[in-house]
């Protein structure tokens, strides 16, 4: 299990880097009990929306964020895909990546990039197609379409039955099986304690490596694995509020960390400090005590979101990186997050690189205040 992390996690970054993402900053928000772009309709910008039913059948020129219970999407995508819900099945082309989490998922259509999904139960038709790499966690998984990459499945059950130009990793409970209809041009590596069945007419071009997983350590690496999933969804989903509703401060903070690092790191360093001090002083007066509260409110609050800061930071720096012209800012927010991630897994850095994050993000945000309360200042807005 412990491998297959490794390979998850690197794999999910590198996806994600080689992935061209919507330069757009134009959004359009729907929130309501069930929400239906009709066939024929077109949306010009990203969309986001939220509801119990949400279904797309039109057009959508740009990127989709959907969050709800069902979600059926039918209509063509002509950027990124990021759904979450209970139930997905998503009928309609995708041009880029497609990010899926929810308790059954069904595609059938054809992903034009990477394809990274989570779930209870997962099927991939035998009409769809990834254009790059499949990354897929859930209990139950039917692969039957092509993955012109590799292919990498965690799950209970693992069953494919498609084409798959690159290699297949998997980890499975069961044993894992290549059906009939499956040709592998790569090697298939698996970690279980079953041997993996090949059906007759069958293709694999490479080679078949077992790997027998220690039952002690595989619990412990997955209930680490869903401590870091959790975190990571966690604080995604918050930066992603934080953004949309907040950017021109959030633009402001990043460009303070570009333009003065060392100066956010003065002001993180003296601030860490002095904040708490001050709130305790207020606390023994007692009659400053509601200030003490709502000061030390406001330093938990700068320390949990000084990451989201600096991660989009660091994710417009590997944008740039790739050569992308991506202005997106929740994109930024999820490779600079992805990027942490990826550091967290090398042992001994990962309290280093919190430490250096919670520093400079919480200096940048005080450092940004400054300015915006100066600025008010000046227009004699306070």
């Amino acid at each position: 299990m412990n491998a297959f992390r490794m390979s998850f996690c690197v794999l999910f970054g590198l996806a994600a880097l080689f992935g061209c993402f919507s330069s757009a900053f134009a959004v359009h928000v729907e929130s309501a009990d069930k929400f239906v772009l009709a066939a024929g309709d077109v949306v010009a910008d990203d969309l986001i929306v939220t509801g119990g039913e949400i279904v797309i059948e039109g057009t959508i020129d740009g990127d989709l964020i959907a969050f709800g219970g069902n979600i059926v999407v039918s209509g063509d995508v002509s950027g990124d895909v990021l759904i979450a819900g209970g139930t997905i099945k998503v009928t309609g082309d995708v041009a880029d990546d497609a990010v899926l989490a929810g308790g059954d998922i069904e595609i059938s259509s054809d992903i034009g990039d990477n394809l990274l999904a989570a779930c209870g139960s997962f099927k991939m038709g035998e009409d769809s197609s990834v254009g790059r790499d499949a990354i897929l966690v859930g209990s139950d998984v039917n692969v039957s379409g092509d993955v012109s990459r590799n292919l990498l499945v965690h799950g209970s059950i693992v069953e494919i039955d498609g084409s798959v130009l690159g290699n297949v990793v998997i980890d499975s409970e069961r044993a894992p099986r290549i059906l009939a209809g499956a040709e592998i041009v790569g090697d298939v590596n698996y970690t279980c304690e079953y041997d993996i069945v090949v059906d007759e007419g069958a293709s694999i071009v490479g080679y078949v490596n077992k790997k027998i997983p220690d039952e002690g350590r595989q619990r412990s690496d997955l209930e680490k694995f869903n401590a870091r999933l959790s975190g990571f969804l966690s604080i995604f989903a918050v930066g992603f509020l934080l953004v949309r509703m907040l950017p021109v401060c959030t633009r402001n903070v990043c460009n303070n960390l570009k333009k003065s690092a060392l100066r956010c790191g003065l002001w993180g360093a003296v601030g860490l400090v002095i904040v708490p001090v001050m709130g305790l002083f207020l606390v023994i007066t007692i009659v400053g005590l509601p200030l003490a509260l709502m000061l030390f409110f406001g330093y938990l609050l700068m320390i949990y979101v000084s990451k989201v800061y600096v991660s989009v930071f660091v994710g417009k720096f590997i944008l740039n990186m790739t050569g992308s012209r991506s202005d997106s800012l929740v994109w930024m927010l999820f490779f600079g997050l992805l990027a942490f991630e990826l550091a967290g897994l090398v042992p001994g850095v990962s309290g280093f690189v919190s430490l250096l994050v919670l520093v400079f993000g919480f200096g940048a945000i005080m450092l940004t205040k400054k300015e915006m309360y100066a600025q008010f200042r000046k227009k004699k807005l306070v």
